[in-house]
């Protein structure tokens, strides 16, 4: 009996091992700078090659992976050669020449649990009517870039909460999101991976 649990053990313990080494193993590719690249430069394909990369799947939301399309795209701060691109570090043109910037206010409950970066994208998602039998909650808003958070230090423990985030939008999507402030519950939810897929409305009828 020892001698079967023994096996069973370390069987056991054998293919957790295993697993291991092919976790660490495994690399995703990502986009690298090909050359020191300056802040505020807008971003070419001959400027990045890819790279395979060991990154923990809890990272690769965060950096460009070897899909994503950056031409055009303007870097916030120096990027060396070599080094991979984060996605904090860029910003599309969005808000940039016909584009716009606006500050969403929300509660970090309702936004991620606050944990927002620049460069995230986001879904805005706006509930009118809560509570009534015509409530619906729309996608005012799908894939806009964060700017950067807004918080406020609490009186008491002092740590900073999130009270806002400013994202980049065209000038139509701020107009919607102008009225959605106004009018409506507001949830931001970020979006994660390289692409988002689109959001249908959804109304009370849509549940059992």
């Amino acid at each position: 009996m020892r001698t079967v649990l023994g096996l069973l053990l370390f069987s056991i313990a054998f293919v957790g091992a295993q697993r291991l080494i092919a976790d660490a193993r495994a690399t995703v590719p990502v986009l690298v700078a090909a050359r020191d690249l300056p802040s505020d430069y807008a971003l070419t394909p001959g400027d990045f090659v890819w790279a395979e990369v060991a990154l923990p799947p809890e990272l690769t939301s965060r950096y460009a992976l070897a899909s994503r399309n950056l031409d055009g795209v303007a870097l916030t701060r120096p990027v060396a050669e070599g080094e991979m691109i984060a996605l904090s570090w860029v910003a599309s043109g969005r808000y940039v020449g016909e584009g716009r910037a606006m500050t969403i206010p929300i509660t970090a409950e309702h936004a991620v649990g606050g944990d927002l970066r620049s460069g995230d994208r986001v879904d805005i998602l706006a509930t009118f009517d809560g509570g009534d039998v015509g409530a619906r909650t729309v996608a005012v808003a799908e894939g806009v870039e964060i700017v950067s958070s807004v918080e406020a230090g609490g009186l008491v423990t002092g740590e900073a909460s999130v009270i806002g985030v400013t994202v980049a939008v065209t000038p139509q999507q701020a107009a919607e999101l102008t009225f959605a402030i106004r009018s409506a519950e507001l949830d931001v939810v970020r979006v994660e991976g390289a692409a988002g897929t689109g959001v249908d409305t959804v109304t009370a009828r849509d549940f059992p």
